[in-house]
């Protein structure tokens, strides 16, 4: 505990072991006073606590998100390299070799970025080999 909190603690139960011993009005109302002060301490604590954490959770919901959205494209065929070997040219990852072909152009001519990427990646695994 620190010396403040410990000192803080001290001070509290000072103040009710002095109003207990001999209680009266005032003793009871300046223990209500204290009471009071430590009740709004604690609120403001549990405001602070809850935007907290109404503010991590929503930075784990869109990072779910981006998960879920990265998880979806690796389905869709497309690689994630998380390691040195694999950007420095060494064993290829297992799923690059099941990737499936490219699929056909979109209407109108134009490849859309999953084709693309997936005709880079073969482009370079030929290279490799």
């Amino acid at each position: 505990m620190s010396k403040e909190k410990k000192e803080l603690e001290d001070a509290v139960m000072e103040e009710f072991e002095w109003a207990l011993q001999d209680p009266n009005t005032e003793k009871i109302r300046q223990l209500g006073e204290v009471v009071s002060i430590i009740t709004t301490k604690l609120t403001e604590a549990i405001s602070d606590l809850q935007a907290t954490t109404a503010q991590l959770q929503s930075q784990v919901s869109a990072l779910d998100s981006r998960l879920d959205s990265l998880s979806s494209r690796i389905s869709g065929g497309a690689t994630v390299s998380a390691g040195p070997s694999a950007a420095a040219g060494g064993e290829p990852i297992p799923t690059m070799a099941k990737a499936p072909t490219a699929p056909p152009p979109a209407p109108g001519g134009g490849m859309s970025m999953m084709g693309e990427l997936k005709q880079l990646l073969a482009a370079r695994r030929r290279k490799a080999e």
